[in-house]
């Protein structure tokens, strides 16, 4: 894997090799990429070098080098197209993680003593208001990109507020395997397309799931049918049946999510896969953070309005930059665009209670 940056100007724009001369722009490609190595930068995207000493000025304007995905935006984008899933590295470092960690500890203690200690999961909603560093995660610019170019838009938006995901270890749940789980994600549920029929293209949702902890085998990583995304449609019936047993049967090609800490996992919402609460074998919590992105026309899965209000007016919104501040907004502060002409007419999910 290539060791790659961004360089930021304090905006939080993003150096970019255009041609033959070096740029600040708010929309990342590949010509946004660079490697560096004895005070040279070089565009991985078009072989464009430059010499630089971080922190120095470029075209008059204060920068910063900062790590980027060990991939090229492409590169991803070609990943996700063809089998679903593709894993961004080095969205937090081991300093942005600790502190997430420390802050979600906090709010445990304070709001989740009816929690038992192991066995299932529990949620944290919210973030936005009070987590800088998941501030900053959720608005990496090369997921964003990758996303974008996934969906075929700019206009893309979160459906629901960020969610802190905790699964616990498995105790009781050991050695067990429970009915059900299998489904895909959010646009992609029961009730929302006319007649659940799921165009094509373009896709229209890509789940973002932020890696605190690492996604491991005997941390339960989630499960996942791999190409699954391909067949267009829910999971079968007889997949939630008798349990899920990996590498037999139904479950012959199940893999689990494998990705380290501070990375993300991008993958097509369409995909097939299950929360494996009894594979936590690990005797540890594992922490993530949920994201579901559609284009900004989809009605959102769950109401946004009182986190856009809390995070507009908390000191986090002071602290981030411009760049991080718009993106913000028009992921989680806008209401729903218009549907496009042409586009199916979406209804309202069917609560799993009611399925």
């Amino acid at each position: 894997m290539a060791n790659y940056f961004l360089v930021k100007n304090q905006e939080g724009d993003l150096l970019r090799a255009n041609a033959n001369k070096p740029e600040f722009t708010s929309n990342l490609d590949d010509n946004c990429i660079w490697s560096y190595q004895d005070n040279v930068l070089s565009c991985a995207g078009n072989g464009f070098k430059l010499s630089y000493q971080p922190g120095e000025e470029i075209q008059h304007q204060s920068t910063s080098l900062c790590a980027s995905s060990s991939q090229l935006p492409s590169e991803h984008l070609a990943e996700l197209h063809r089998d679903g899933v593709t894993i961004l590295d080095n969205l937090l470092n081991a300093d942005a993680i600790t502190r997430i960690k420390t802050q979600v500890a906090q709010r445990r203690a304070l709001n989740h003593t009816d929690e038992s200690p192991c066995d299932g999961f529990f949620w944290m909603q919210g973030g936005l208001h009070w987590c800088l560093d998941l501030v900053r995660a959720v608005s990496n610019p090369v997921a964003l990109s990758v996303m974008q170019e996934f969906m075929q838009t700019d206009q893309i938006h979160f459906s629901h507020p960020p969610v802190i995901t905790t699964l616990k270890p498995a105790k009781e749940l050991l050695g067990t395997f429970p009915d059900d789980g299998w489904h895909a994600d959010y646009p992609y549920h029961p009730g929302v397309f006319p007649d659940e029929h799921w165009p094509d293209e373009p896709p229209l949702g890509v789940q973002f799931n932020i890696c605190i902890d690492p996604f491991e085998k005997e941390n339960g990583g989630t499960q996942y049918l791999p190409g699954s995304h391909h067949r267009r449609h829910w999971p079968p019936a007889e997949f939630n049946q008798g349990g899920t047993r990996m590498g037999k049967g139904l479950h012959t090609d199940v893999k689990q999510f494998e990705a380290p800490a501070g990375s993300a996992i991008l993958y097509d919402s369409r995909t097939w896969h299950r929360r494996c609460d009894e594979a936590n074998v690990s005797g540890k919590d594992r922490i993530a953070i949920l994201n579901a992105v559609t284009p900004s026309w989809v009605l959102p899965m769950s109401d946004k309005e009182a986190a856009s209000d809390s995070y507009q007016t908390s000191e986090i919104f002071n602290q981030i930059s411009m760049r991080e501040r718009q993106d913000i907004d028009r992921l989680f502060c806008q209401v729903t665009s218009a549907t496009p002409a042409g586009t199916p007419i979406l209804g309202q999910r069917i609560p799993r209670e009611k399925r």
